[in-house]
């Protein structure tokens, strides 16, 4: 049997024609025993258990391994599911037979790594490629869903080439809109899911008693259609219950928690909502020949 080092090991060489070296962008070839060597000899391996690191250099962020273990506990409680069934559906409307996916912003993998599933269970052949600069993220990613290219990488420096993307995906995360127009394949599409008015609404009111206690989308939904023209937009709305004892790690995932007073946290924990409203947008955009 296989190690997960050895699972990812071999994904990566099958989708070596995805790679592009982050400093340089030429292409790699594979060097036994883990190297991914570019024509310019910059060197790149794979580290344990499986992913490749492609930041030009070092980067700290505030997401580190507890963030991400409760991140994964949240989703596997199935809090996004009926999201990720429309995003799958999205995608298998494309009806092709071989689809690459990008997954900018993967976190600790989960949502890119229930897509694929889901969409190989319809025969389906997916090249899967995750990206983002939480190495704590991507290194939990790369342990827990072997058979998908995990890289700790930056959005603004895509160490993939060009036009060569389906289907680029970008669940509540940041962008980087000229970076994905030069990824996408003419006929591909950016899926954009962005938070709608009523997300999270039970926590909001809790949180805030001021105007915050309300959102609007409505500019990173203006900045999206200044550079990529959208196709399509629907909601999803729906009640997810939340068990008691997973309040804390949703808590630890969400940036709402992170700056909650002290006793009204505990408060919360001591009496938290038994569901959360989960209301999304998703947005369908294509490349357009506007600069």
């Amino acid at each position: 049997m296989l190690s997960k080092m050895e699972i990812n090991k071999r994904a990566m060489e099958e989708s070596i024609a995805l790679l592009a070296c982050p400093i340089c962008g030429s292409a790699f070839e594979f060097s036994e025993p883990r190297s991914f060597v570019c024509s310019e000899r910059h060197a790149f391996d794979i580290a344990k258990p499986g992913y490749l690191h492609l930041l030009k250099q070092a980067h700290k962020t505030k997401y580190d391994q507890a963030l991400f273990e409760s991140r994964k506990k949240i989703i596997a409680s199935g809090f996004f599911g009926k999201l990720i069934e429309r995003v799958t559906e999205i995608i298998a409307e494309t009806k092709k037979e071989q689809i690459v996916i990008y997954d900018a912003g993967c976190g600790e993998g989960s949502h890119l790594a229930r897509v694929v599933e889901q969409l190989q269970a319809t025969d389906c052949d997916v090249q899967a490629v995750g990206l983002d600069i939480a190495k704590e993220g991507v290194k939990q990613a790369a342990r827990d869903y072997p058979g998908i290219v995990w890289t700790v990488a930056d959005l603004a420096n895509c160490p993939n080439q060009r036009e060569t993307a389906d289907v680029i995906l970008n669940i509540l995360s940041p962008s980087n809109y000229e970076e994905f127009k030069r990824l996408l394949q003419t006929d591909g599409f950016l899926l954009k899911v962005v938070p709608e008015a009523n997300y999270l609404r039970e926590l909001r009111e809790f949180i805030y008693v001021d105007e915050k206690s309300s959102y609007s989308n409505e500019s990173v939904t203006s900045r999206l259609a200044e550079k990529l023209t959208v196709e399509h937009v629907e909601r999803v709305t729906y009640k997810a219950p939340i068990a008691k004892d997973l309040f804390a790690d949703f808590l630890e995932m969400t940036p709402l928690g992170w700056h909650i007073e002290a006793d009204k946290k505990s408060k919360l924990l001591g009496n938290p909502p038994e569901e959360l409203t989960v209301d999304l947008q998703i947005i369908i955009a294509k490349k357009t020949n506007l600069s």
